[in-house]
Order: structure tokens, then C-alpha cells, then sequence
């Protein structure tokens, strides 16, 4: 239902301004023009992290300081680490010590990782961590312009776990992309899609969905009329009952609930608006009159008023980028020259002395982060030994004498890997303020304070070249003496999991094309991580010729997130599809010419059969140097 326009509001708003409308009571407040100039000026990085433009306590963003493309890929695809110590959505840590997290984890199906509870469910509230963009980009609901956090590939860089010391100690999940989803101008915040159901509750925060929005657009068609009605009101009270209107909703000083009047634009004035709603009036009656209802969102952003002056609110210039913001494409991922890492950061140009590499905000644990990321819970009803900690444990940092653990989440810091004699960049503390980092919280006490800080994010690392890096060349830095005394153990100790055959082969490196029957695996058996699951969708049919009804796969009606144990009974020549048998809960079913896909027949992993899972897998805090290590935050 369209939100219906709060007259009464206006109404004494009119009457009140009225009265003084040849005064200078309320003057006019411009937007400052700087903001929003369209600035394609030559820089050397492309890509800010920098205070948002969504409201005032929104924290950080995602800024192109170039165009981008419709499709075009925003940065370097970035990875995706897949979270056991918690559900989605929904905070399961002893204490509110990690709360943090919420604001910064997705769904494990956005890039594609594995579930958490059960291969029969595609959708499990499984979580994921994809640092960079993934972590950083706001939203604007319908106002989003690129696709975040695209699926993500799987790639283990070569390791084996039956040889190599390495396997499970990174995430073989990678190269999750961001894309554009319509052209974007240099300047502009990336906003993603969040879903209609997110409703911030960030103070200032516009509500932009559509109806909102359009809602917006009749306030504005009617003060407009009323505006003409008046020719004797100066521009003064104009812009005065302009300003004070928007004093009402979400974003103003008066009923801040109301999204109506929450929605219009902050940051335009209304002889801005007026020249809009002027030069684009036959255009939008045009629309109008065609009733023209699936417009693109670049045609929205041009004709409505609201949105266009909401989407241009999202741009900075790239002289306020350069001037607040942190590089976020000096490093480029790529597979490591050192053995046993995975992939590593590679200079994307060339990097003088003392240029901050790379700028990183960090969710923090006061004092239950190691507690927290224990997972032996998520194996409860698994016989073999699996991990004890977390995987998201090798990206943080710790220190031996405190409980205080951070995670970076900058765009490609995470791919940093360790060596002490070829380190060429280190990690300090900002030597200033910035919006997400606050010199006095390295005052505070793990336990007293930062367990009980988890409305934003209040401590950064910049990443600090130590010498001339050349364009191409990999980034490393020193873990410190923990970290290599933890390694050279592991190392030393290191031996396969018992139980793990030297054939496991993921699913995503299977090669065979077709899959194998029940008669070919009784002599030929896959490796005993893959399993065949079927999608159950069917419908019953006379065979003429056998004189019985069978059971043939017809296309899936509504994408269902539920799948069966099947075996494949028999293939066709041309191995297109597949008579399978599917096991339900109260029978089975055999049906006839199923596709192998995601919606007939797939070939997938066992649950937590992956590397990652393996109690062999190494994992340890990379250490905070001790010359970093606020002297209060060493409370063990």
C-alpha cells in the first residue's frame, strides 16, 4: 500500500512559516559543492575505504574513484572465509563479547561456500566472512548498485592433505567477485542489496525502498503545487519550509520514525529540486501516463527526484577521498611464491617507502575470543577428530599476554602471508582519529571495556611499507616469534588424519564429466567425501509400453532449498540425464531422465570433509607485535 502523504505536518508547517516569510529566520543551507562534482581527476588508486555517506553514524564505505561499467568487476575478487564459531544472523557466543560480528558476516550461499549443518539443506544459516568490500559496502535497498560477494571458487593452490603440511590452514574459498550492476560514477559509495527486510536502525539512515521513495515523490508534487500556488512566499521560506519539512522522520529531530518525510533528500535544496521537478516534468508525466512500472534503476534514479538526489548524495570528490579516505587496491591477490601458503598479496604498482599499503578496520574480541572460536561443539555427532578452533583464527591477531583478538577485514590484508627475512611492510596503529579508529580505546581495558564495545568499530591497523616495493611483488610481513615457534611445531608434529585416503578429491576438482552407477562404484567407488543428492521434483506418467506409471523429472517449479540422498541407477548414451533413486523419508522413488545439475542430480561433498575441518589443519593467531601491544590490554 502506497504511505500516504502526512498533510497535517505541512499544514502547520505553511501556516506556521507564513508568517515570516520575508525574514531571514531560516536561511538557505546549499549542499556543499565539493560533495558531489564530478571529479576525473588521474589517481593512483581507484578504490577508497572511507566514512559513508548513508548517515553520520553509518561508520565506513566502498568508493570507485573511477567509472565502472555495468558488469564491471570493482576491485580484485576477494576471499571468502566460511565461519563455524557462529550462525548467521544470529550471535550464539557466551557473552555479548563478539557481537560485533553481526554487521559483518554473510550468508554462507552468497559466495558459495559450504553449509554448516546438513548437505540436504542449501540454505542452513551457515556464515561466511568475505573481507573488502564484502565486509565494508552499505546498502541502499532499492538505490544498490553492484552485485556483492559473488559466488566463490575453490582451489587449494595444489596442497593435499595426504602430503602437504599446509592443507587447511587458509580457505580454499576465493575469488569471490563485487560487480557493477549498472554504470557507476567515479566518487559514487557501492551500495549492495540487502533485501527489503533490512531496515536500518542506524540513526539517519533513509528507508529507500520503492514505496518510500515513491511516497517522497507525491510530497514533493504537492509542495511543488503549493509553492506555485504562493508566488508571494520569498525564497527564504521556501527554502526554510523546505528544511523544516525534512526536521520529521527518519534522519530529522521530530517524529524520527516516520519514513516518509524521512526519505526526502537531505542534501539537495529546493531550488535544486525545483529545477529537477521542472525539467523533467513532461518526461515523468510521460511515464506516468504509459503506467510504466518496470523501469530500469538508472531510469528511477534519473526521473524521480528523491532517488536522484538520494543517489547523487552517495558521491564524494576524488579530492575528498584522497584527503579522508584509504587506499584499497594497492594489493592484488595471487597464488604465493612461498610453499605451503595458498595465495598471497602482490603489489598492484609500485609502492615507495612508507605508503600504507593497505588500511584495515578490526572486529575485536575483548576477552572470549579464543573461547569463542572453539567449534568442537560442531562436530558433536562426528566420530573422527576435527578442528578444534576456527579457521577465521589464522587471519586474526593475538597476543599471548592478553585476551584482546582482532580480525582485519581491509581488501586483500587478508592475503598477506608471513616471512621474516622478505617482510617488507609492517602494521601500526593510525597516529590519528579516524571514524573507525579511536586512539583512546588502546587506554582500555580488554575485560572492562572492549568486551562490552560492539555498536561499531573503534580500532584499524595500517599495513606500512618498510622499504621500496616494485609493482608486481609480493607483500609479506613477520607473524612474530608465536607464530613461527607455533608452525615449526606443527610441522615437526605433522602427520595425515587418520582415516583421510590419499584419493580425496574435492568436488569442485572433480573431473569426470558424467556420473558413475551404482554398478560402476561397486568396482570403481568415488573418493568417500562425494556423495550424489537429488533435487525432488517429478511427475507421474503411463508407460504405454510396460503398461505402469513411472516417475519423470519435470523443471523445478519454485527453487526449493531441500535435497535427497540418491544413487544413480542407470545414464543415457549421450550422459545428458539419469535414472536415479531418491530416498525420502518414508520411501524411495525412482525417477527417469534427471539432468545433472543443481536442480536434478549433483555430486557434492559429505559435510565438513573439506581440508579446512581436518584436526591435522595448523592454526594460530598471527601475533601482535609486542611494541604494538598496549601496555592495558595485557591482562594474562
Amino acid at each position: 500500500m502506497k504511505q500516504q502523504l502526512p498533510k497535517p505536518l505541512v499544514v502547520v508547517s505553511v501556516l506556521f512559516l507564513a508568517l515570516l516569510h520575508n525574514s531571514q529566520a531560516f536561511p538557505v543551507c546549499p549542499i556543499d559543492d565539493n560533495t558531489c562534482q564530478d571529479a576525473h581527476t588521474s589517481v593512483e588508486c581507484h578504490v577508497y575505504m572511507a566514512p559513508s555517506t548513508i548517515a553520520e553514524d553509518a561508520n565506513l564505505g566502498i568508493y570507485t574513484a573511477k567509472d565502472l561499467q555495468t558488469d564491471e568487476v570493482i576491485n580484485f575478487p576477494e576471499i571468502a572465509i566460511p565461519l563455524l564459531f557462529r550462525d548467521w544472523a544470529r550471535h550464539s557466543n557466551i557473552s555479548e563479547d563478539g557481537v560485533l560480528w553481526d554487521r559483518y558476516i554473510w550468508d554462507h550461499g552468497v559466495a558459495n561456500t559450504e553449509p554448516k549443518t546438513s548437505v540436504l539443506k542449501r540454505e542452513d544459516r551457515g556464515a561466511v566472512f568475505v573481507p573488502g568490500v564484502g565486509c565494508t559496502i552499505n546498502s541502499r535497498l532499492e538505490l544498490n548498485n553492484i552485485h556483492s560477494c559473488s559466488h566463490a571458487s575453490y582451489d587449494t593452490c595444489g596442497l593435499h592433505r595426504s602430503t602437504d603440511v599446509g592443507a587447511g590452514a587458509f580457505s580454499a574459498y576465493h575469488s569471490s567477485p563485487s560487480i557493477a550492476s549498472r554504470f557507476i560514477p567515479a566518487g559514487s559509495e557501492l551500495m549492495a542489496e540487502y533485501g527489503d527486510s533490512w531496515i536500518p536502525e542506524i540513526p539517519g539512515v533513509m528507508n529507500t525502498q520503492d514505496e518510500f521513495m515513491d511516497a517522497a515523490d507525491d510530497f514533493l508534487d504537492e509542495y511543488y503545487e503549493w509553492i506555485q500556488e504562493h508566488p508571494s512566499l520569498s525564497p527564504n521560506v521556501q527554502e526554510g519550509l523546505w528544511d523544516l519539512s525534512r526536521e520529521f522522520g527518519n534522519g530529522g529531530s521530530i517524529l524520527k520514525y516516520d519514513f516518509v518525510l524521512g526519505t526526502l533528500p537531505r542534501r539537495a535544496t529546493w531550488r535544486e529540486m525545483q529545477d529537477h521537478l521542472e525539467s523533467t516534468q513532461e518526461e515523468r508525466a510521460a511515464f506516468a501516463k504509459a503506467d510504466i512500472i518496470d523501469t530500469t534503476v538508472s531510469d528511477k534514479a534519473r526521473l524521480s527526484p528523491t532517488r536522484k538526489f538520494i543517489d547523487d548524495s552517495g558521491r564524494r570528490s576524488i579530492e575528498w577521498l584522497q584527503k579522508h579516505g584509504k587506499c584499497q587496491d594497492h594489493l592484488r591477490p595471487g597464488r604465493s611464491t612461498i610453499a605451503q601458503a595458498g595465495r598471497g598479496a602482490f603489489a598492484s604498482r609500485a609502492l615507495p617507502k612508507g605508503t600504507v599499503v593497505g588500511y584495515s578496520p578490526l572486529i575485536h574480541f575483548g576477552k572470549d575470543g579464543r573461547e569463542s572460536l572453539r567449534i568442537e561443539h560442531v562436530y558433536k555427532d562426528k566420530k573422527e577428530t576435527k578442528a578444534q578452533e576456527d579457521l577465521i583464527i589464522n587471519y586474526s591477531f593475538g597476543h599471548r599476554d592478553s585476551t584482546i583478538l582482532l580480525t582485519p577485514y581491509g581488501a586483500m590484508v587478508n592475503y598477506i602471508n608471513h616471512h621474516r627475512e622478505r617482510a617488507n611492510v609492517k602494521v601500526q596503529f593510525p597516529s590519528v582519529e579516524l571514524v573507525a579508529h579511536k586512539p583512546e580505546w588502546l587506554l582500555k581495558s580488554p575485560t572492562d571495556f572492549l568486551q562490552h564495545a560492539h555498536e561499531k568499530i573503534g580500532l584499524s591497523f595500517d599495513y606500512v611499507a618498510l622499504r621500496d616495493i616494485q609493482g608486481g611483488e609480493e607483500v609479506f610481513m613477520d607473524y612474530g616469534d608465536e607464530w613461527i615457534e607455533a608452525w615449526e611445531q606443527h610441522v615437526e608434529e605433522w602427520t595425515p588424519s587418520q582415516g583421510e585416503m590419499e584419493d580425496y578429491t574435492h568436488s569442485s576438482e572433480w573431473t569426470e564429466s558424467y556420473l558413475r552407477t551404482l554398478k560402476e562404484l561397486s568396482t570403481n567407488p568415488y573418493p568417500a567425501n562425494l556423495i550424489t543428492l537429488c533435487t525432488v521434483s517429478y511427475q507421474q506418467y503411463d508407460d504405454n509400453d510396460a503398461d505402469e506409471r513411472i516417475n519423470v523429472w519435470i523443471p523445478v517449479a519454485q527453487p526449493t532449498v531441500k535435497r535427497k540422498y540418491c544413487d544413480v541407477l542407470e545414464r543415457d548414451e549421450d550422459n545428458d540425464t539419469y535414472t536415479v533413486r531418491i530416498y525420502t523419508k518414508n520411501e524411495t522413488v525412482v525417477v527417469q531422465d534427471v539432468p545433472h545439475s543443481s536442480e536434478g542430480v549433483e555430486l557434492l561433498d559429505q559435510l565438513h570433509s573439506a581440508d579446512w575441518h581436518l584436526a591435522s589443519a595448523f592454526r594460530h593467531y598471527i601475533q601482535i607485535p609486542d611494541d604494538l601491544l598496549p601496555k592495558v590490554w595485557k591482562n594474562k
